[in-house]
């Protein structure tokens, strides 16, 4: 392939790098400490090379005040647009560290190999197969092409700063709703069986029920954890839709 390398072109080459980066640079693993960053500086090129020809037969800025200004627009672009997508990604593992609350599996540390800090262990669990299931059915390439099609808009500016606002507003509370959804029926599940141990330790008081909460908490959580796994992949692909709706809408895509 012959890339006419122009002086437009290398323009937005540039523009389209920095919202690149920015992007990568929020949404996980590519967040990572563990992602070496010459690798996401060359995921970053290479998205700057396909969208570039796009970019370039736009207006383009022409001076040094102008130019730095557009980088700005971009990388605020590429932050939203990032922010957005990782704030519904980390659904499922909110939905992990509220059961790890409640099942008693917050007392042995682990260390995440994607964020490199400490975190629970079924948050941790829940976020690596979220980033699984999106390598493993093309998920990121939706996101990509949500990406791309970002560049059909005009980006960050003062007119769409209400609606990205908004959109993060929005998608907040659909953050703590799914999360619930996710890991609400499981802890159900486990404060009925609290309170079954309460009805038995008033029943049988010569018998030490509560010796067996914690087995039978840790127990119930992975059973249940194991049987509800199903669900995920219709909740992560949920999730990676309302992620490229959302970028569309902030910022104009079509």
């Amino acid at each position: 392939m012959q890339i006419d390398i122009s002086a437009p072109w290398l323009i937005a080459f540039v523009l389209v790098l920095a919202r690149a980066l920015a992007w990568l640079l929020v949404v996980a693993p590519f967040s990572s400490a563990a992602i070496p960053r010459m690798a996401t500086v060359g995921i970053a090129a290479g998205l700057a090379m396909l969208v570039a020809p796009q970019l370039e037969r736009g207006p383009l800025p022409t001076d040094t005040a102008g130019l730095l200004g557009a980088l700005v627009l971009q990388i605020a672009t590429g932050l939203a647009l990032g922010f957005v997508v990782q704030l519904l990604l980390s659904t499922a593992s909110a939905a992990g560290s509220m059961l790890d609350q409640v099942g008693g599996l917050t007392i042995p540390p682990s260390l995440d190999p994607l964020t490199l800090s400490q975190t629970s262990l079924l948050g941790q669990f829940y976020e690596q197969i979220v980033v699984l299931l999106l390598f493993a059915t093309n998920g990121y390439m939706i996101l990509i092409d949500g990406f791309v099609r970002s560049f059909s808009g005009p980006g960050f500016s003062l007119q769409s700063a209400g609606t990205v606002g908004t959109t993060v507003v929005t998608d907040l509370g659909t953050f703590f709703t799914s999360a619930l959804e996710m890991a609400g029926p499981i802890m159900v599940v486990l404060f009925a069986a609290q309170i079954v141990l309460g009805l038995l330790s008033k029943a049988a008081p010569q018998a030490n029920v509560w010796l067996l909460g914690f087995p039978l908490q840790v127990f119930l959580v992975l059973v249940l954890v194991a049987i509800t796994m199903s669900l995920v992949p219709a909740y992560v692909t949920e999730l990676v839709t309302r992620a490229v709706g959302d970028g569309a809408r902030m910022f104009g895509g079509l």
